[in-house]
C-alpha cells in the first residue's frame, strides 16, 4: 500500500510541475517493454485476456479510447498483428502510447488519431479528464475527478468510418473503451461493420447520465440494425436481454456477425483471466 501510496504521490508532483513519468521496464507475459510509468497495471483487467486472444485472430486491430496504449502492446504481442490504429481523445495520454512505441522500435505498425471516435466527424465535444486519466468521458458525471477539478478539453470528433476510409483498412478486432460513448463510436461504425469481418470487443459502462440497461438496449438495438449479434463474455453467452447486464456497472460484450457462432479461442476465458489463458489451445488448435 504504501509503494502504491508513494508512487500516486510522484506522479501528482510531476503533473503539476510538468515533468514527465520515468521510463521503466515492464513485463508482459514473456516480453520486457521500456514504457512510461504506469503504462502496464499491477493487476489485471476484466478484459486483457480477451483482448490477447482476439488479437492473436486479428491482422488489423483498432483500439479506440487507447489512453496510454496498454491493450495496442497486448494486441501487438500477436504474431498476426500488422497494423495497429489508436484513437484517443486526450492528447497528452496518446502521446505517451505513441512514445511507449517508439522506444519498443513497434511505432511502424501504429497509427495515431488524436480525436474522439463518435457517432459524427468534425463536431466539438467536451471531453473530462485529468492528465493522462483513464477514466476520461464526454459525460461529466462518470468521470468524477475530473469533474470535482473542472477538468475538460475539447476535442474533435471523428467516425471508425472515417478513419476506415482514411487509412484504407478494415479491422478484424476493434476494442471500444470510452466510458459510456459506445453506443455512439458503434452508431459512427456502420459501414466498417457492413463489411462483416470484423469482432468489436466493447467495455460498457453506466453512469448517471445512463442506465446499464438503456446502454446495453442501444448496443443491442445497433446489432439487430447491422446484423451482428452480442455476447455477455463475463459468462460466454448470447445477450438476448439487456436484463442480463443490468446488476453491472461494467461488462464486456463481443459483437460480431449473427452467423458466426461463439469464437472457440475464448471459451473458457474467464473475467480477469491470466493472460497466459489466451495462449492455451483449444479443441486442438493453436490460438
Amino acid at each position: 500500500m504504501s509503494s502504491r501510496l508513494s508512487q500516486r504521490t510522484r506522479s501528482f508532483v510531476r503533473r503539476k510541475l510538468g515533468f514527465p513519468s520515468p521510463l521503466v521496464h515492464g513485463r508482459i507475459l514473456d516480453r520486457e517493454f521500456i514504457v512510461r510509468e504506469g503504462t502496464v497495471p499491477s493487476q489485471l483487467d476484466y478484459d486483457y485476456a480477451w483482448v490477447l486472444a482476439c488479437a492473436l485472430q486479428a491482422e488489423v486491430f483498432f483500439d479506440v479510447g487507447a489512453n496510454v496504449g496498454y491493450d495496442t502492446l497486448l494486441a501487438l504481442l500477436s504474431p498476426t498483428i500488422k497494423r495497429v490504429v489508436l484513437i484517443e481523445a486526450n492528447p497528452e495520454a496518446l502521446s505517451v502510447a505513441a512514445e511507449n512505441l517508439i522506444q519498443n522500435q513497434l511505432a511502424s505498425k501504429a497509427c495515431f488519431v488524436p480525436a474522439f471516435a463518435g457517432a459524427v466527424d468534425n463536431s466539438k465535444v467536451k471531453f473530462w479528464t485529468v492528465g493522462t486519466g483513464a477514466a476520461g468521458s464526454i459525460h461529466k458525471g462518470h468521470a468524477v475527478t475530473a469533474a470535482r477539478a473542472n477538468s475538460f478539453i475539447e476535442v474533435p470528433t471523428v467516425t471508425i468510418d472515417t478513419v476506415c476510409a482514411d487509412f484504407g483498412l478494415i479491422p478484424e478486432l476493434i476494442k471500444i473503451d470510452v466510458e459510456g460513448a459506445e453506443y455512439d463510436v458503434l452508431q459512427g461504425s456502420k459501414a466498417c461493420a457492413g463489411k462483416g469481418k470484423t469482432r468489436y470487443l466493447v467495455e460498457m459502462h453506466s453512469n448517471p447520465e445512463m442506465t446499464m440497461v438503456a446502454n446495453t438496449e442501444n448496443v443491442m438495438s445497433w446489432c439487430r440494425e447491422l446484423g451482428y449479434q452480442a455476447w455477455y463474455l463475463a459468462k460466454g453467452e448470447r445477450l438476448d436481454s439487456p436484463e442480463q447486464t443490468q446488476h453491472r456497472g461494467r461488462c464486456h460484450l463481443l459483437l460480431q456477425p449473427a452467423p458466426w457462432p461463439y469464437p472457440e479461442y475464448l471459451v473458457g476465458i474467464k473475467q480477469s483471466a491470466a493472460l497466459e489463458t489466451a495462449l492455451t489451445p483449444r479443441n486442438g488448435q493453436p490460438n
